[in-house]
């Protein structure tokens, strides 16, 4: 079996937006059993039999005011309960979809982030390192790199997604060397930590993820990269499968490099998850 564990039902930013609307609007809009199905259907086309959107927390009206960042801000639009029911409605229609959320780890928003995830229908949470601080890892606008040296950097994400890993908040982490997307390549110093960070995720029992977004970066290659995965499997790390894909062409986009990856260092099973809790299911060939 194949699944995609890491999915969004829209572009980031306004314009892309704006730009896109047209795509889910004509099925209803982009929470619309339509729109979804489109992803569904994608996926199925490529092999893929589940998957799960997963979107970005900053997205949702309440989770505006955990950080200061005028763009964060500006995202908060939509409404979490909303969303959830769209994904429930869309699952008792028989379509094979998760009910998922992104979340950023923000640390001094620990508790926040318990309460926003309890009480709701959420299968599977994706712990994200996206910002340290009021610097981004990824942002182009807000860059940590343009204060930060590219040695402190590495050293505050590991940092912050040991911490992430550790809280017990969330079931898998998501492009663990997210850092290198801009093609930031990971220093000696940075690499020599890696032993340490795959055995305190290991230690805390959170998964991690194989995406096939990295191909698509500048970075040019999966999170993780190769040999920090066969790191990850040698502790015994479960692993989850994903495109972070925001719109159905992306779904399973760079599969077969993922696949061939995960095979090559050990995998053999993928991580399911239903209601937050753990399954395996062999990893299907790519058709």
């Amino acid at each position: 079996m194949l699944t995609d564990y890491h999915l969004h039902l829209q572009p980031d930013g306004a314009a892309a937006r704006a730009e896109h609307a047209v795509d889910w609007d004509a099925l209803g809009g982009y929470l619309s059993e339509g729109w979804i199905r489109r992803y569904a259907d994608s996926a199925r086309a490529r092999g893929v039999h589940e998957i799960a959107v997963t979107e970005h927390v900053h997205r949702f009206a309440e989770a505006r005011d955990w950080h200061s960042n005028p763009w964060w801000r500006e995202e908060a639009t939509e409404d979490i309960d909303a969303y959830c029911d769209a994904l429930v409605s869309a699952r008792e229609a028989g379509i094979p979809v998760l009910v998922g959320i992104e979340m950023d780890w923000l640390p001094d928003r620990r508790d926040e982030i318990a309460a926003f995830l309890d009480g709701r229908p959420f299968d599977i949470v994706l712990g994200s390192v996206h910002w340290l601080a009021d610097g981004a890892v990824d942002h182009p606008d807000y860059l940590a790199w343009e204060t930060v040296d590219s040695e402190q950097v590495w050293s505050r994400y590991f940092d912050e997604l040991v911490a992430a890993a550790e809280s017990g908040l969330y079931d898998v982490l998501a492009h663990i060397d997210l850092p290198k997307v801009l093609g930031h390549v990971p220093s000696d110093s940075a690499r020599a930590r890696w032993p340490e960070v795959v055995a305190r995720i290991a230690a805390s029992g959170v998964a991690i993820e194989c995406s096939s977004a990295g191909l698509r970066k500048p970075a040019a290659e999966l999170y993780p990269n190769p040999d920090l995965l066969a790191m990850c499997a040698a502790a015994g790390i479960a692993v989850t499968l994903a495109s972070d894909a925001h719109r159905p062409a992306d779904i399973a986009a760079g599969y077969p490099t993922a696949v061939a990856a995960l095979r090559g260092v050990g995998y053999d099973h993928l991580t399911r998850f239903a209601g937050r809790r753990r399954s395996l299911t062999p990893i299907a060939d790519w058709a």
